[in-house]
């Protein structure tokens, strides 16, 4: 029986690294797409608010990929397209979540802000094995069938054992990858902020400014450490195995 796997991601339908990530698993299962119409790079797991008495303002639009079952977005975050799809809204729930490809890797504390997280993360409260799969973004070019290969390599393991995995890929040719590599998260922020400052525009009034790319710690066993040292890092985020 073919994998039943939802292929969503942070930066929008119109990303190259959905759409190339999106191709390769129609090789190995039955791809529905259902991503969001625009950015929402850092949404984590918001879902926006929901409550009783708001209007539905989320629009579903039809699309297509080269032989995707079903593509759609709509205008809001990642999680929410996971956590409506898992709950049947497109058809029988999925077996797998993918979410990216990442332009720029999800290391460290940055899985706690990233939406290509967010959306495995909800796709893993309701039991569903979920891969987020980012690429360093680090040359002129992406080498998204790196990344692509990198996710489907995943798969069996994610299906065995109910895990959510954060993959993170080497900006590399997949003949220059040197290995993959489990891992621990380093301590690095998002972007490495820091030296966070206020600046008076008006009494009342500041805008703040804040450093970025500076040092953090990324000792060997850690995602960065294996990034940068030209292996696919993965990192398990969770497990589902007992609810399953």
């Amino acid at each position: 029986m073919s994998l039943r796997i939802l292929v969503t991601n942070d930066d929008g339908i119109e990303s190259s690294g959905l759409h190339v990530l999106a191709q390769k698993l129609t090789e190995v299962g039955t791809v529905l797409v259902f991503a969001p119409s625009g950015e929402y790079s850092g949404a984590s797991a918001a879902v926006g608010h929901l409550g009783a008495g708001v209007p539905d303002v989320h629009q579903v639009t039809r699309s297509e990929m080269p032989d995707a079952d079903a593509v759609y977005h709509f205008d809001a975050p990642p999680a929410l397209a996971a956590l409506l799809a898992c709950q049947g809204l497109l058809g029988p729930a999925p077996d797998l979540v993918v979410s990216g490809i990442n332009p720029g890797w999800n290391v460290g504390y940055a899985v706690h802000f990233s939406g290509t997280i967010g959306a495995c993360v909800t796709a893993n409260i309701f039991g569903i094995p979920a891969i987020a799969v980012s690429q360093h973004n680090v040359g002129p070019d992406q080498h998204w069938a790196t990344a692509a290969q990198a996710a489907v390599d995943q798969i069996g393991r994610v299906m065995v054992s109910g895990e959510l995995v954060n993959v993170n890929v080497p900006n590399m040719p997949l003949d220059k990858i040197v290995g993959t590599v489990d891992t621990t998260l380093s301590k690095r922020i998002p972007y490495s902020m820091h030296s966070p400052e206020l600046h008076t525009i008006e009494p009342g009034r500041s805008s703040v400014s804040f450093e970025t790319f500076g040092p953090y710690e990324g000792p060997a066993g850690s995602d960065t450490h294996a990034v940068e040292a030209g292996l696919v890092s993965v990192t398990a985020l969770a497990s589902t195995a007992a609810a399953r």
